[in-house]
Order: C-alpha cells, then structure tokens, then sequence
C-alpha cells in the first residue's frame, strides 16, 4: 500500500492561526517559569528540588503538541490531499463569507479611494516549501519588489467594523499575513476592516425573511414597508464619510515567528503520516 507524501501538505496562511496554538500542558505557566528561575538560582539544591528542576526544564524544552483545533483542521487537510474531498463546512455557507466574498473588489476600491492609490485584487497564489496563500493586494516599489501586503476584511455591518477599535487585531489574521509575509518577501502588511453595502442577494433574502415573519397581506402594508426601509437603512452606508468605514492594523514582519511556523508545519505533516498509519490499520 502507498502511503501519502505528507512533505507535499502545505497549510493555507488562513488557517495558520489554527495550527499554531499549543495543546494543553505544554506551555510553561508564569508560575512554574517563576520556579525554574528561583530554583535556578539556588547555590544547592534538595534532591526533590533537583527532580522538580528537571520535569520543569523536560516541559520547557519539549516540543508543544498540537492542540485540539489543529488536530481538527489537520484532519480537513488530510481528506483534501488524500482524497480531494473538502469540508461541506458552515463557513463556506455563512451570510458573512457570502458578503466578503461579494463584495471584496468594492472593498478594495473603497480602500483605494481613501488611499488616492489603485489597488487591484491580486490574482496569483504563493507557494513556498511550507505555505500557500492568495493575499488580497500586494503593494510594489518602483523596481518591482513587494514590499508591502493587504488583507481586506468586509465587516458585515457598522457595529462588526468599530468592534475592531480598541482591540486587538485578531490572532488568526495576525498569523495570515505574517504567512503572506513570508512568502511573498514583504516587509510589511496590514490587514484593513471595510464597510461598504450589503449585496443585494443578502438585502432581499432578509426582504424574504421579514415577508415570511410579518406575513403582511401585500408588500404595500405600511408596518411591512417600514421594516424594509429600516432594513435597507441599515445595510447601507454610503452617507458615511470613506475615512470613517475603515479600521486599519499594522503589522511587521517577525521572522523568528515565521520560522516557528515553519517548524510547526513540519510537526503537522509528521502528525498526518501517523494519522495515516493509523487510520489505514498500519499500527
């Protein structure tokens, strides 16, 4: 029986965030690193100091084990590359993908107007010995380098794009555009919120959605027209100025992060070749 070269397995630098997290018990607490430095310290140590000294630099130096939501997204690589399925999945389905998918070269446009520059959607997809990826814009010097990568994020709706001030930018697209980072050469990325309409199909499927509700007798009752126009109001935003329709996130490229994330690409494809073996009856 062949087995799967699992070294031709790539992971997808939108789901990098997912292969990235540790399982649990393999990460050093603050407090069990506190104690490796105060036992360090020690001019003598006990023999149960001296065991406990040792555990802890054994869980310090080991390598983390995938956690869960890895496991899970490894086994969707699996299929795909085994067998060419891909997950059926809700996401794929969701009213938000609809929209981003949709509406991502108005976003982009939108993003250029503010910016006074052209940007257009990016086309080719980037492969290195580890990743693949398809970032949205990529940003050239004048001799042709990229030097510069954006992510376009579509909110969904005003309250989804100010829920990004003040916070964080999520992990997952923290590690997607390092991912484009690396593979494109750049040195910078950033990842832009934009809020332009709600497509049309979305508008009149909740059209649909408020009809089926109210039940009113005919599309002229005045309670149903009210709602619709409360809907549209609020799927639409082009009287709000561009600058205020865009949270924007910088981020640098870090290459002891990429490198790490190289390293756990190789963890994943050595835990796929066991899952094979396992799953095929081989141990």
């Amino acid at each position: 029986m062949e087995l799967t070269n699992w070294n031709n397995a790539y992971i997808r630098c939108s789901c990098i965030g997912k292969i990235m997290a540790n399982g649990r018990g393999t990460v050093l607490t603050e407090k069990q690193a506190s104690e490796i430095e105060r036992l360090s310290n020690l001019d003598k140590l006990t023999e149960k100091q001296q065991e406990t000294l040792k555990v802890l630099l054994e869980k310090r130096d080991a390598t983390p084990s995938l956690s869960d939501t890895c496991k899970s997204y490894l086994k969707e690589v699996y299929m795909y590359y085994k067998y060419g399925k891909e997950s059926v999945g809700g996401s794929e389905r969701s009213r938000y993908t609809i929209k981003g998918r949709s509406v991502e070269d108005e976003s982009i446009m939108l993003l250029g107007r503010l910016d006074d520059q052209y940007y257009e959607k990016n086309q080719n997809r980037f492969q290195n010995d580890y990743l693949t990826g398809e970032p949205d814009i990529l940003v050239s010097s004048p001799d042709g380098n990229i030097v510069k990568v954006i992510d376009i994020k579509s909110s969904w709706d005003g309250n989804t794009l100010l829920g990004n001030i003040g916070s964080p930018l999520n992990p997952l697209y923290f590690y997607q555009v390092q991912g484009y980072m690396a593979l494109t050469g750049a040195k910078e990325a950033e990842v832009a919120y934009v809020l332009v309409n709600m497509p049309q199909e979305i508008i009149n499927g909740e059209k649909n959605r408020i009809f089926k509700t109210m039940n009113p007798v005919t599309e002229e009752s005045v309670d149903y027209k009210k709602a619709i126009a409360r809907l549209e109001h609020n799927m639409t935003f082009d009287e709000i100025p561009i600058k205020e329709r865009v949270v924007r996130f910088k981020v640098e490229r870090d290459e002891e992060l990429i490198n790490n994330i190289y390293s756990r690409v190789e963890q994943c494809r050595l835990w796929l070749n066991e899952f094979e073996k396992i799953h095929l009856g081989l141990e």
